[in-house]
């Protein structure tokens, strides 16, 4: 038996994300708790991402509160400031997240070692990834999930509050104490990024023609759709090497740089170098981040005339686009 309470935008999006809503007994309802009756949380994840079965989530338990007999909520020395005094059925998911977040920082603020810790994981002949923490006192308790990174995405999980023992009554009819609680992880998924470095060597350069100009198309794709699409230019007034890089690539994406303009009087050394993948783009941080292409030229003893100006579009939003801005070199 679960309940979950997601996170909002500040606090809209917090109704619908991590943090289980706590039983409180009826009035004259549900028979007193046994303090000293040890409970077991058992922590699991909601299904929502596949991938993240198979990753470890190391999770830290604090024990914030005291409970009575009657069902009533004490601050445990170091964390006098929270208040549970209030807390019935009438307590809205709201008011849990504000809770959850007042004794997160005061757990920050005391610098308080955790009362148990466990990782939530998929174990070898585990369908379902799974942590649990046993021989916990009764009372209020703080859980804190690490941030965990897949190679394409960071998964984020909002600090939430759980009653050990907990009750059901609202969704059994039975209003026995529970004290060996289940409780689900929710995460936030956030998308990762990372960086290509597009190279350009020039290996020779006639100066009787001034400035050389080299314009790159570049696409990238990521699930069958378009994520990053640009042309973008390098300037030379001497040979040697020049580079550009793009950031903010969706990690996991396809990447194709093609040199669609090779200057006035210069040519690609091999054809096969025009058209370049990057098949799968590197998160930032991760080894091999950020990842390159390289095109070289050289002059061809046949200057046929042209330009390297390229216009640059700012997306702004809401389907609006930006003045073009006119731009010699995308390095500069």
């Amino acid at each position: 038996m679960r309940k979950g309470l997601k996170k909002a935008n500040a606090w809209l999006l917090a109704l619908a994300l991590l943090i289980p809503l706590l039983a409180v007994p009826r009035a004259y309802g549900a028979y007193g708790i046994d303090t000293g009756k040890s409970c077991a949380l058992t922590l699991e994840l909601d299904g929502q991402y596949e991938e993240l079965k198979e990753l470890s989530i190391p999770v830290k338990i604090y024990r914030v509160a005291s409970v009575g007999a009657d069902g009533r909520y004490a601050p445990l020395e170091g964390y006098g400031g929270l208040d549970f005094s209030g807390v019935s059925s009438e307590t809205t998911a709201e008011d849990w997240a504000k809770m959850a977040q007042q004794a997160s920082a005061a757990v920050q603020a005391a610098g308080s070692e955790p009362t148990a810790a466990t990782t939530v994981q998929k174990l070898p002949g585990q369908a379902e990834a799974q942590g649990q923490a046993a021989n916990l006192p009764t009372g209020m308790y703080l859980v804190e999930a690490e941030m965990v990174k897949s190679p394409e995405y960071e998964y984020n999980f909002i600090p939430y509050l759980v009653a050990l023992p907990n009750n059901y009554y609202g969704e059994t009819g039975d209003d026995a104490w529970v004290y060996d609680v289940d409780s689900i992880l929710k995460p936030e998924q956030k998308e990762r990024f990372g960086s290509l470095i597009i190279e350009k060597e020039l290996l020779a350069y006639n100066e009787t023609f001034g400035g050389a100009d080299f314009v790159f198309k570049v696409e990238a794709e990521k699930g069958g759709k378009s994520v990053y699409s640009n042309v973008l230019s390098l300037a030379f007034d001497a040979a040697g090497e020049k580079s550009l890089q793009i950031d903010g690539l969706p990690a996991g994406a396809k990447v194709t740089v093609t040199e669609i303009y090779s200057g006035s009087c210069y040519e690609i050394v091999t054809e096969a170098q025009r058209v370049q993948t990057v098949d799968h783009i590197i998160a930032e941080g991760e080894e091999g981040s950020p990842q390159r292409v390289h095109f070289q030229n050289t002059y061809d003893d046949h200057p046929n005339g042209g330009s390297g100006i390229v216009n640059h579009f700012r997306y702004e939003g809401n389907g609006i686009w930006g003045e073009p801005q006119q731009q010699r070199d995308s390095a500069q």
